[in-house]
């Protein structure tokens, strides 16, 4: 791909254009792959898959590209690792945390917390069908193919290698799509639900 190609694609994505944020992203994402592989440590590599990384930094990206000042390529990247970077730093934080509250949690507790889950209610079965209801919405707002590797793997529990299989793609691109279509559903009901405030 060169400079002007990705200049112009880099112009269309500013603009939220489904099909140039796709090919953007497709274009870049091994060099994002690799970065987040290279930052997540061993500590974080045991509870966090390299696309939940993505997938988080897709979100906030998307969120921002509008504002985004960079022309080329490096400095997208560049833009996009930085996020990633914050994302781990955050991850990382979060998981301390947890540790440290895990060591003043006693069993008693524990059991308290087991025994006083909230029993299924009328209200809290009609808030899981809202969020149901939310949920199909914002798929049929997304592009054929996110919907088909949601549905793939995430609903019908398919492996990578099987969904690849299904959309005559790799297995890594599976992964890739995933991440990306997961970024994109997100997105989707955030605004969803941004309309229902309104």
């Amino acid at each position: 791909m060169t400079k002007v190609d990705f200049s112009e694609l880099l112009r269309r994505s500013r603009s939220l254009d489904d099909h140039a944020i796709e090919a953007l992203l497709r274009h870049v994402e091994p060099r994002l792959r690799g970065y987040v592989e290279s930052r997540l440590g061993k500590d974080l590599r045991v509870r966090l898959r390299d696309s939940d990384v993505l997938q988080n930094s897709y979100i906030e990206m998307l969120r921002c590209l509008p504002s985004f000042v960079g022309e080329t390529e490096e400095q997208f990247v560049a833009w996009v690792q930085a996020i990633i970077e914050n994302d781990i730093r955050r991850q990382h934080r979060w998981f301390n945390a947890k540790k440290r509250q895990a060591g003043r949690t006693s069993e008693r507790n524990l059991l308290a917390q087991i025994l006083l889950d909230e029993p299924t209610t009328p209200s809290v079965v009609f808030a899981k069908r809202e969020e149901s209801e939310l949920l199909a919405a914002a798929m049929q707002q997304l592009p054929e193919h996110y919907r088909d590797i949601l549905e793939l793997v995430v609903i019908q529990g398919l492996t990578h290698e099987e969904a690849a299989v299904r959309m005559d793609r790799s297995p890594t691109a599976s992964r890739m799509l995933l991440s990306r279509a997961r970024a994109a559903l997100s997105l989707e009901i955030e605004r969803l639900e941004g309309g229902q405030k309104d």
